[in-house]
């Protein structure tokens, strides 16, 4: 997911409920059939369970941001070899900026264990990620499958603003944008590979690359139109 959408979910100041007949046509995890934020104000920080298995250093430690209840009140009570500490908002919001700047990808777990619900925003470093990690190696295989969801955008390139740095291509963790045919005027990208994790327009400094929804990668998680949504049925 995009961090704009994940921002957002921080944010959020009221519950949100979506039926099952609605969530599976605009929530692009299939696993999602349920969204329920009740408590958007309960926001816990715990280590990244990727990165003590690998033992990895990437920082901060403690990137994973469990939302709402009851699984934030389970991750201070239950799971202290997690290290959880409780945020504010606005220390999640931090916590995402930091994570976005060393080039990490927000993702939002969805779980059957978690009774089909969002509980959780991780900044994943592509370096210790196990989902990422596995992603990539599924597709060097040919492999379709995967337990990442699309965010439902792609990036567009203005071909006019681009100045051909470059800085883009090396900060997508999946490999999508790339010197095609010895281009060097503008790097291309591969939409078959990319997951629209924003990472190229967020590093672009000069601004030329616009993430723009894709329909055919899915519908994005943006919990404001959920909330929409939810008002206008009600």
């Amino acid at each position: 997911m995009l961090v704009e959408d994940a921002r957002k979910i921080i944010n959020l100041n009221e519950s949100v409920a979506v039926p099952e007949d609605v969530a599976k046509s605009v929530i692009p995890y299939e696993m999602a059939y349920n969204i329920i934020i009740r408590n958007p104000d309960s926001i816990v920080a715990a280590r990244c369970a990727c990165r003590d298995a690998r033992k990895h250093d990437c920082q901060p430690a403690n990137k994973c941001l469990i939302i709402g209840e009851p699984f934030a009140s389970f991750m201070l009570e239950q799971n202290k070899t997690a290290k959880p500490v409780k945020l504010t908002s606005q220390e999640a919001i931090d916590l995402l900026n930091t994570c976005k700047e060393k080039g990490y990808v927000s993702n939002a777990y969805c779980k059957d264990g978690a009774g089909n619900q969002m509980y959780a925003i991780c900044s994943c470093c592509p370096e210790c990620c196990v989902s990422i990690s596995a992603h990539r190696l599924f597709r060097s295989l040919g492999i379709k499958e995967s337990s990442l969801a699309q965010s439902g955008y792609l990036p567009t390139i203005n071909v006019e603003k681009c100045q051909g740095k470059g800085m883009c291509v090396p900060m997508c963790p999946f490999g999508a944008l790339s010197w095609k045919d010895g281009n060097k005027k503008h790097p291309v990208v591969d939409t078959n590979l990319c997951m629209g994790c924003g990472n190229c327009a967020y590093f672009c400094p000069e601004k030329a690359i616009v993430m723009t929804t894709a329909v055919d990668k899915g519908i994005p998680l943006d919990i404001h139109k959920l909330v929409t949504n939810q008002s206008q049925q009600s």
